[in-house]
């Protein structure tokens, strides 16, 4: 009964988690689509960029030959070898509803089945800007009506307790991937181009994270990038900054049995990303601390396994990416 209870468990997680990486790979794409078709050439931002974001320039490589718009959206998006790729996360979304029909609303099942429909419908037109740009919204809106009926239709029992675990531990990671692109929009050494659409490229990079309407009414400043990265990484209140997802982990780790161990890691990554100064650190030094923070979320993944997953295991192998 309780390793039963552990796949559900899991399933469910996995479920959450693959879904808010479907929409932010989703949104990613959209925005940085509209981004590059608003620029000039020859900037440091370009389409491999996006390769960069989810640390799979080995992945791409071992595959395609050439960086170029069409092979990068077909490994983004379409490429069901590529663990990164919007169609897998869609894939894995499905797959983990089927398997927890019993403990999920009926209107759940049949969003992925409909979502479902529509990627293969839409993936062999990836590299069609038109139409990729239409199914992203679609994908979007898709993996909202999703989690709108899970936050409307479902108890606050354990199951949405390690739904909104997975959920917000993917939101983090998926944030600090994201934030990563600051180095070089804060490099001292970047180019003339870059600097003067500077305003341009920090919108983009807000409303990649659902963030610039929020930014512009709680912030209260120009578009800044220091501002900017200080209410991505530790805003309160807003549900899309990275320091709003670890608390939220934490209060509902709370409702858990022995959650001791995951909460302790849970505070250890708060209290690194509490003593960063985000006014000072070098531009060099910003994807330092976004790879440090995304391996703290990794090693939190790995507890969270053990304690709730696999607890009578010392090794565990999930559905965890690297």
């Amino acid at each position: 009964m309780i390793t039963m209870l552990s796949q559900v468990a899991e399933r469910v997680y996995w479920m959450a988690r693959y879904l808010e990486r479907a929409e932010k790979t989703a949104r990613l794409i959209h925005v940085h689509t509209s981004l590059l078709m608003d620029l000039p050439d020859r900037m440091e931002i370009d389409w491999y960029t996006l390769v960069r974001l989810f640390n799979a320039e080995h992945d791409f490589r071992e595959h395609y030959n050439e960086a170029s718009e069409r092979n990068i959206m077909q490994f983004l998006v379409a490429d069901r070898n590529n663990s990164s790729s919007l169609a897998t996360s869609l894939a894995m979304v499905r797959e983990n509803i089927r398997t927890s029909l019993n403990v999920l609303p009926e209107e759940v099942w049949e969003q992925a089945n409909r979502i479902h429909l529509l990627m293969n419908e839409s993936l062999p037109n990836t590299s069609d800007r038109h139409l990729r740009q239409q199914f992203m919204r679609q994908v979007m809106e898709h993996c909202q009506c999703i989690r709108g009926a899970l936050d409307s239709h479902m108890s606050r029992d354990n199951t949405f307790d390690f739904m909104q675990i997975g959920k917000h531990i993917e939101r983090a990671d998926m944030s600090t991937r994201i934030l990563e692109m600051t180095s070089l929009l804060l490099a001292d050494d970047r180019s003339d181009i870059l600097r003067r659409y500077e305003g341009i490229l920090w919108g983009n990079l807000l409303q990649a994270l659902s963030a610039r309407q929020m930014y512009m009414q709680h912030v209260h400043a120009r578009l800044n990038g220091v501002k900017a990265m200080n209410f991505l990484l530790k805003d309160t209140i807003f549900p899309g900054s990275v320091g709003y997802s670890l608390a939220a982990i934490i209060r509902r780790m709370c409702y858990l049995p022995q959650p001791e161990f995951p909460i302790a890691k849970v505070q250890k990554i708060r209290d690194r990303l509490a003593s960063a100064d985000i006014t000072s650190i070098p531009a060099d030094q910003v994807h330092l601390l976004m790879d440090s923070l995304q391996s703290e979320m990794g090693d939190l993944q790995e507890k969270i396994a053990k304690t709730w997953f696999y607890p009578t295991f010392s090794q565990t192998q999930t559905q965890a990416q690297s």
